[in-house]
């Protein structure tokens, strides 16, 4: 047999290097793991260049105001009111002064007003400008993906008075409360209205349409008050207290209600095509509880995260949340992470578009990150 050729001397020999190639090849296989590993976390957490990193607003000063605009961006200060597109560029500007600069925004347009000023402007994507005068200090706004405006006006011969106004800020609707302090007016993508009033008793939601003043239903909480309400894609109502989560149906009928056990609510979003809260058991350092949930009210994934929660931003199906401390991690509706990023630590409010991309802002400026690259 071959072995038998071999003098004995060279066994010993042979062995060692047989031994050294088996080494040899472990530590290949060692390096290339580490390597396979080092490339999997590299994926997972792209570095600024590869997620196409671009700090296209620097440093505003105090007191500037963000929303997102669709896939642009809306942005309020002291003398001026902006419109950016998804390209980061100036599409629409005007000087203003304001001493408390609001704005909020939608694919069509962004709206911007002085907080207990009267008065609202309209920047478009075409570059004009328009202006609405109102009957009282504007206190609340929203405007929704179809470009409806509504508007909370705090008046001396009223509780609260809602005024709704079409994209060309023509006036469509007026509402004058009689019991209750409006705090919250939003409307749905099929020109329905829903208004939260709110006074020692409670909580009341009053259901309207913008084509006639007659209510059309309501929904009422005796002893508790509701934070802040959404209207989901799919027109299911969404609505959170300190307490619970409660879904309601075109309709204003109870869906379903989550109570949050032995926790308090932390952050919110009613703007994908699903809801994501986060709740947390203690109010310093306590564990908290990501949750993401569909318009009927069925549990879709929970988390649990050992970091604070800023702020959430979603679009779709898609979840963007920015933790504090220079982290912030886009998931799926099922909390399957897609890719993280370490934002500026000065970074207050994050904003998710429809096209991948999102907007990281605070006092030092803005920096947009591609997600979809």
């Amino acid at each position: 047999m071959r072995s038998d050729t071999y003098p004995p001397q060279a066994a010993p020999q042979q062995t060692r290097q047989g031994t050294k190639r088996v080494f040899a090849a472990a530590a290949a296989l060692l390096l290339v793991a580490v390597i396979l590993l080092i490339v999997s976390v590299v994926q997972s957490r792209r570095s600024p260049a590869s997620l196409h990193e671009n700090g296209f607003l620097p440093a505003q000063g105090e007191g500037v105001f963000y929303a997102g605009a669709g896939n642009g961006l809306a942005v309020a200060s002291h003398d001026s009111a902006r419109l950016y597109s998804g390209s980061r560029k100036c599409v629409a500007s005007t000087k203003l002064e304001y001493r408390i600069p609001v704005c909020v925004g939608c694919p069509v347009m962004g709206v911007y007003y002085d907080m207990n000023s009267p008065g609202i402007t309209a920047l478009y994507p075409d570059g004009s400008c328009r202006t609405a005068e109102t009957a009282g200090a504007v206190v609340f706004a929203d405007v929704n993906e179809t470009g409806l405006v509504t508007v909370l006006l705090e008046e001396t011969s009223t509780l609260g008075t809602v005024e709704v106004y079409d994209t060309d800020l023509t006036p469509l609707f007026r509402w004058e409360a009689g019991t209750g302090f409006p705090v919250s007016v939003r409307s749905a993508a099929d020109d329905r209205l829903c208004v939260n009033c709110v006074s020692r008793d409670g909580t009341t939601l009053h259901f309207f349409r913008i084509d006639s003043v007659e209510e059309q239903g309501s929904f009422v909480l005796s002893d508790e008050l509701i934070m802040d309400f959404g209207f989901l894609k799919d027109g299911t109502l969404a609505a959170v207290t300190e307490d619970r989560l409660i879904l309601l149906d075109p309709a204003g009928e109870l869906i379903s209600s989550h109570v949050f056990e032995e926790s308090h609510l932390e952050a919110y979003s009613f703007d994908g095509d699903f809801i994501a809260v986060v709740t947390a058991s203690g109010f310093s350092g306590g564990t908290g509880v990501l949750t993401t949930l569909d318009s009927r009210g069925q549990l879709l994934e929970s988390l649990s995260v050992s970091r604070q929660i800023q702020c959430l931003s979603a679009q779709d199906d898609a979840l963007l949340v920015l933790y504090t401390g220079e982290e912030s991690t886009l998931y799926d509706r099922l909390l399957r992470e897609q890719v993280s990023y370490q934002p500026e630590a000065s970074v207050e409010k994050i904003f998710l578009t429809p096209d991948g991309a999102a907007y990281y802002a605070g006092p030092e400026g803005v920096t947009q990150i591609d997600f979809s690259r």
